[in-house]
């Protein structure tokens, strides 16, 4: 029986090669030898993530090539899969050793399939649809499914010793082709039914307006915090406070139960209700309460956790964490990064604490190891169901290989460093007081905060972690007279907060909840969000790359074009409710569980598309274009760099070349760059202008770079002219 195991990917596939005894590099795939592969020896072969893809619309019906809204609903019977040219040699080498014996070429052969991609639904995706395609998935072979949550040489060895039965995971494989079918038809079927009425109210040059199952209400969500920031009108209210004086120090307090008036009028009625005034006046130490308290280390990260984590401190974006954490997952250092819990299970704690003297000693600290028994706060198997928490690898990085590392990882490295050995520390401990004061009979509290053992913290700096009140207050006795001078503190109600990256993947968790508190979050962790941990960072970067809203000193802010979008599609609750969509998101989880019907979930879909596209041009009709077109001119004017050569119309950027902006009467357009070097604006301005222009730092193949003096000829594309110094 032959053995071929399918990776994800090439890196993938060399970390599996390198785990074994021999391996041997070929095209497209590796042969390796090993006492633990079945028969000794296994072929490694790889996609490049999906190696096939859903069909485009033309496919099914030569009509849906074009856009009409005559032609919707875009709905084809059978969904088809093609492969991409650039990737065809690859499905080929796959294809072939999934299905003919490698020693004989022939076909009658048995074969060991083991599943080796990513251990999560899309993982599953990617493996079945390319056995699907190449046809291979047939009674004359066994598929196995290697499950592991490290690159590490002594995991995938592991793995393969311990492979679980493939075909259990079809479900999940069912579930993400749901899912993607039903993204696909709404896609499909939204942007041109929306792009085109759009387009009949005047609203273009913005290119195609797209509409995503996830994507939308996730800018809807921004969109209406937007408005309700925009519209907020700060009203003042008054709170009662009050300084105490006793014989050994003062103190501040504020009323209990907290209370909010409206007006002066208001706090003085109840003022003189409750036998006080403003002012100074005799008053009673009504309580003293001290207790002794402790918090244990902040929980392990998530990646949508980790992502909110890293934009708070670092201002990083959700992709740009993705990317780090997916580095140092390859690089060995953490464990598999698409998890969305915050537990791993007792084989991990166990060899975390196996380690723990490896890490601390990276860390450089010497502080006690206490906690060396598994907490549920931290440890629990039946909340670890695909992945764990994304924690560190039994693997370590020397001080001059961590020093290699991009500045982001390391920022992220050492942040789960923290994370993971906290948990093995002693908690924080600290000793509250609340000190109660009577003063009539209004009464005012006053709590403080001194620390008795810092355990944990002393790995996290202030910027890493909340810090807690350290408030130390007077000693005082319970039946004491003290001074207290009351006084009106006048405040502002304060608009709520934008979103920034951070706050949205939370929110998109949450279903639009958003909590910041641990304990909150614990309480919504039965919630289902919107998106999945692996594609919640790929939506953010859609929504930016569209232009649908940018980032502001790191908050989200919704561009014209995106509110034009959210005004459009405002009417329709199961486009803009991030609750309606996370239901969405909870029937998909059921199929995956076998409790729900794919064909169920995509019949109610179609079920959808009829309604939009026979309710949507009445919401579309009603738009108020006014601010948009306001908006579109200031930006085109933004955008000009120059006069059309052609026809005196104005010249702007596109997504990768520049276009004049009476498209399509002038079809006048210019490459942004020569020989893949990006032309300046300079040299943009001179080529519209008939002039020679210099590019600096061309590369070659062999790196080295050279200068050239370009310009455009009459047709409209560019020549070299010479070289240059």
């Amino acid at each position: 029986m032959e053995t071929v195991v399918l990776a994800e990917k090439p890196s993938q596939a060399l970390a599996y090669a390198r785990a074994f005894q021999k391996m041997e590099k070929k095209d497209g795939y590796f042969i390796v030898k090993d006492s633990i592969l079945p028969n000794g020896e296994a072929y490694i072969t790889y996609g490049f993530g999906h190696l096939v893809e859903l069909a485009p619309p033309g496919h099914y019906d030569k009509k849906w090539e074009k856009w009409s809204l005559e032609n919707l609903p875009i709905s084809p019977t059978k969904f088809d899969y093609l492969i991409s040219d650039d990737r065809k040699k690859q499905f080929n080498i796959v294809e072939g050793l999934l299905n003919k014996c490698q020693k004989t070429g022939s076909k009658k052969c048995k074969k060991l399939v083991i599943i080796g991609t990513d251990i999560d639904r899309e993982g599953e995706n990617i493996a079945w649809s390319i056995i699907n395609k190449a046809n291979a998935h047939t009674e004359d072979k066994t598929f196995k499914r290697l499950w592991i949550n490290s690159l590490e040489k002594e995991a995938i060895r592991e793995g393969f010793q311990n492979l679980r039965n493939g075909e259990d995971y079809l479900p999940f494989y069912y579930e993400a082709k749901a899912r993607q079918i039903s993204d696909w038809l709404i896609g499909m079927n939204g942007s041109v039914l929306f792009s085109l009425h759009l387009e009949r109210l005047g609203i273009t040059g913005n290119g195609a307006y797209s509409i995503g199952r996830v994507q939308t209400p996730s800018l809807y969500m921004i969109y209406k915090r937007q408005n309700e920031i925009e519209n907020f009108k700060k009203e003042p209210y008054f709170e009662l406070e009050a300084n105490i004086k006793a014989e050994k120090g003062s103190f501040k307090a504020t009323l209990s139960p907290s209370q909010r008036f409206n007006t002066k009028d208001e706090v003085k009625a109840f003022s003189q209700e409750k036998n006080a005034t403003e002012g100074t006046q005799s008053s009673i130490i009504a309580n003293v309460e001290k207790k002794e308290k402790k918090t244990s280390s902040p929980l392990l990260y998530s990646l949508s956790n980790l992502q909110s984590k890293i934009n708070q401190q670092f201002k990083a974006s959700a992709t740009d964490t993705l990317k780090a954490v997916q580095g140092l997952y390859e690089a060995k250092l953490l464990t598999y990064p698409r998890t969305d819990t915050t537990h791993i299970t007792e084989a991990e704690f166990n060899y975390l604490k196996n380690n723990l003297d490896s890490y601390k000693s990276f860390l450089g600290i010497e502080i006690e190891s206490t906690q060396l028994e598994p907490r549920k706060r931290f440890v629990d198997n039946k909340k670890v169901v695909e992945h764990h928490a994304i924690v560190l690898t039994r693997q370590v990085p020397s001080k001059a290989n961590f020093d290699k590392l991009p500045d982001l990882q390391q920022k992220i490295y050492l942040l789960v460093a923290k994370t993971t050995v906290a948990m093995f520390l002693p908690d924080y401990k600290f000793e509250e007081t609340i000190i109660e004061t009577q003063t009539g009979d209004l009464l005012f509290q006053t709590k403080g905060q001194v620390p008795l053992e810092i355990g944990w913290k002393q790995l996290f700096s202030k910027s890493e972690e909340k810090e807690e009140k350290d408030t130390v207050l007077p000693s005082v006795n319970k039946g004491e007279v003290v001074e207290a001078t009351i006084s009106l503190a006048e405040k502002e109600t304060q608009p709520p907060k934008p979103y920034t990256e951070g706050t949205l993947i939370t929110a998109m968790k949450t279903a639009g909840k958003t909590v910041d508190d641990e304990q909150a979050q614990e309480l919504l962790k039965e919630i289902e969000g919107i998106g999945t941990e692996a594609t919640r960072a790929n939506v953010i970067e859609t929504l930016k790359n569209r232009k649908y809203m940018i980032t502001d000193k790191n908050n989200l802010v919704v561009t014209e074009k995106g509110k034009i979008l959210c005004k459009a599609v405002e009417g329709e609750p199961l486009l803009t409710s991030a609750e309606m969509t996370a239901k969405w998101e909870t029937y998909l989880k059921k199929i995956g569980r076998k409790e729900g019907s794919a064909e169920k979930f995509l019949e109610n879909i179609q079920k959808f598309i009829l309604h939009l596209i026979e309710k949507a041009p009445v919401h579309i009709a009603g738009l108020d274009t006014s601010s948009y077109e306001k908006q579109k001119v200031k930006e085109e004017e933004k955008d000009i760099v120059g006069k059309c050569p052609k026809c005196e119309g104005n010249i702007t950027a596109k997504k990768s070349f520049y276009g004049c902006t009476n498209y399509p009467n002038c079809k006048f357009t210019l490459s942004d760059n020569f020989r893949k070097k990006k032309l300046t604006k300079t040299n943009v301005k001179d080529l519209l202008q008939r002039k020679e222009t210099l590019v600096k730092n061309i590369k070659k193949a062999d790196k080295t770079t050279y200068n050239a003096n370009i310009k455009v000829n009459e047709k409209g594309y560019i020549d070299l002219v010479s070289f240059a110094k």
